[in-house]
């Protein structure tokens, strides 16, 4: 009996170890899972579980954004299946890009990262471990974007639709036929629109469970695929509708097609003769044929689709464009023209010979056309046009004959070099005979032109900034300082002068009645504020060194005296400036400028009429010092004169 108790207690006693043991080992495997889920929990909190991809591309432990841009870069639009559109009698092959498709990348990335994340331990574990073992494949949702398929969709839809006819009209060629009723074919967009959608979804699957274990496929070590789309082309059947013909008739709207075509029209117009006024014209005719005229045709139906008759319109857009591209042809710009004038007899010469100006009134001129379109016996339209003179036409000169001197500018140019005096009758010859009309503002620069060796100038001294330099166009500042004396002298306003950078010697005396000219910045500008045109006539006296303007017009008793020229203090010119000129001889040196003391120089100018002062005007002249120029040849051994020197 005792044996058996002490058996029975050495039993229970090796029971309860092995339970014991048991125990331990259960709560040690379940701290190390936990510990494990711990850890993996950690390590993905804010990442996308292993094992997810989103349309074949791996996504698992990527930041969601880190995601996105992985997926926009290996899912490309343009890498999209293309789609077979069918139709009843023909196959239209588009890129789905080119339609406006597009996968929804930020909803399939948010499923991704909600995948095992569901709040419930148990299924959340179930669907990590599944994830780990076989992995899970999120396809993203395609969209189409309505807008974007629009065009191709319409393009189909007039190559595969057929309207509905019952007495249509239609042109072919430059005949007009009609054609008996027929039920009309036409493309369901939105309903295409949504086969299209419903065809690619189905063609890139739903989101699934892998049937193949991870590790089976990788140590199968199978090549990545070359594309993340299971097809190349989904083939898609559009959605056409029948449309039934609208009762209708046709016989008015034939009859205007057949008179739109009957003939060629004529357009015609009586242009002005050059040089010989508006009263001489010459007749200039264009000729619109058939063809012309059967691309202006328009044939259309009720806007609302109800029965009706079809309409048969001009696309007066077109005619516009077509009139206003014939107006560029026939319209010109009048032009004014230069005259002489010889004092002694109170006759005008023509030097260059005006030229009226012709102007086509657009509307009235589509308005005209229309009218001849649709006119079945009277083919002809009459453009109207107007002849617009010149702003001073040589009738007007003629009528004021014999003119009276009103202005005077004069310069001397002794002195000058022939490459100087070349330029000063070039430029001098750009405004002989020119005349200004009444209130009318004159630019010396916009008469002038570019001042280049293009233009027959030659390179002669020309102040340009702080430097006495060789240029194109030396000179040309004698002709503004005359041109600005003679608008002075003639009492005109002023609109725009400035004076050159230091004290010229040619324009002077007086000094501070200069003017610069640059083109094309700096001008000289005067307004003719007479209610009579203006004349200028010039003048290049060699014999005497003498360089005129003379303003010939209506005298309205206007004398012009000044007071001054009033000089301040005046500020000593410096050091002289010398300068190496590799064309002098060694040791040669040349004065090229004389030195110029700086002061500002003030003249007013006082205009009277009939002896009454009615203006006193100043005008400030600021010279600034000018050192004494010179340029020098190279000193030997190579070594260059340096500025400010002797």
């Amino acid at each position: 009996m005792r044996r058996r108790m002490r058996k029975h207690q050495e039993h229970g006693s090796a029971l309860t170890d092995m339970l014991l043991g048991l125990s331990l080992t259960m709560a040690l495997v379940l701290m190390l899972g936990g510990l494990t889920v711990l850890g993996y929990g950690r390590q993905y909190a804010n990442r996308i579980l292993p094992g997810i991809t989103i349309q074949g591309v791996p996504v698992g432990g990527l930041l969601r954004d880190e995601a996105l841009d992985r997926l926009e870069q290996a899912l490309v639009v343009d890498e999209l299946p293309y789609l077979t559109l069918r139709g009843p009698e023909g196959e239209w092959i588009y890129s789905t890009a080119h339609l406006g498709g597009y996968l929804d990348l930020e909803p399939a990335v948010q499923e991704a990262w909600k995948l095992g994340r569901s709040g419930l331990f148990r299924h959340e574990m179930l669907t990590r471990a599944r994830l780990i073992w076989v992995g899970y494949n999120i396809v993203p949702e395609f969209y189409l974007e309505p807008g974007l398929s629009l065009t191709p969709l319409r393009q189909i839809a007039r190559q595969a639709g057929r309207p509905p006819q019952q007495a249509q009209v239609w042109v072919a060629g430059m005949q007009v036929l009609s054609d008996a009723p027929q039920v009309g074919r036409d493309l369901d967009i939105p309903a295409s629109q949504a086969t299209i959608v419903e065809a690619v979804r189905a063609a890139l699957g739903k989101s699934s469970w892998s049937a193949e274990p991870v590790w089976l496929r990788t140590r199968h070590n199978r090549p990545p695929t070359t594309s993340y789309f299971p097809v190349e082309t989904i083939p898609v059947d559009l959605v056409f509708r029948e449309v039934e013909p609208p009762l209708a008739e046709i016989s008015d709207a034939r009859q205007r097609a057949e008179t739109i075509l009957s003939a060629p029209v004529t357009l015609s117009y009586q242009r002005p003769a050059f040089g010989q006024g508006p009263a001489a014209t010459e007749l200039h005719t264009w000729s619109i044929d058939r063809a012309q005229l059967s691309t202006w045709l328009i044939i259309s139906r009720p806007a609302d689709e109800a029965p009706g008759a079809p309409r048969v319109e001009l696309d007066l857009g077109a005619i516009r464009a077509f009139v206003e591209e014939l107006a560029q042809e026939i319209e010109r710009p009048a032009r004014q023209g230069r005259y002489g004038y010889d004092p002694d007899s109170a006759t005008l010469s023509v030097i260059a010979m005006e030229q009226y100006g012709v102007e086509l009134h657009i509307e009235a001129a589509v308005g005209a056309l229309v009218s001849a379109i649709l006119d079945p016996v009277d083919r002809d339209a009459t453009l109207p046009v107007r002849a617009i003179p010149p702003a001073v036409t040589k009738e007007q000169l003629e009528a004021m004959l014999p003119l009276d001197l009103v202005g005077v500018g004069e310069t001397d140019f002794a002195g000058s070099t022939e490459a100087r005096l070349h330029n000063i009758v070039v430029a001098t010859n750009m405004f002989e005979g020119l005349v200004v009309a009444p209130q009318a503002r004159f630019s010396m620069v916009e008469h002038l032109g570019l001042v280049t060796l293009a233009n027959d100038y030659t390179e002669s001294w020309v102040i340009y900034g702080d430097q006495t330099l060789m240029g194109p166009g030396g000179g040309v500042c004698q002709v503004a300082t005359t041109l600005f004396r003679a608008a002075f002298w003639g009492g005109y306003p002023i609109i725009e002068r400035t004076p050159h950078a230091y004290r010229v010697s040619w324009y002077e005396p007086p000094v501070g009645l200069d003017a610069a000219v640059f083109t094309p910045w700096v001008d000289v500008k005067f307004e003719n504020d007479l209610d009579t045109p203006l004349l200028i006539l010039t003048e290049v006296d060699r014999a005497n060194s003498k360089h005129y303007f003379r303003f010939y017009g209506r005298s309205i008793g206007r004398t012009v005296r000044i007071e001054g020229p009033t000089l301040g203090p005046t500020v000593p010119p410096g050091p002289a400036v010398t300068e190496t000129d590799a064309t002098l001889a060694p040791g040669q040196r040349v004065l090229v400028e004389s030195a110029k003391d700086g002061v500002q120089v003030t003249v007013y100018r006082i205009i009277e009429i009939d002896g009454r002062q009615v203006a006193m005007e100043r005008f400030l002249s600021d010279y600034q010092p000018w050192p004494a120029r010179y340029r020098e040849g190279p000193t030997p051994g190579g070594e260059a004169a340096s500025g400010g020197g002797g």
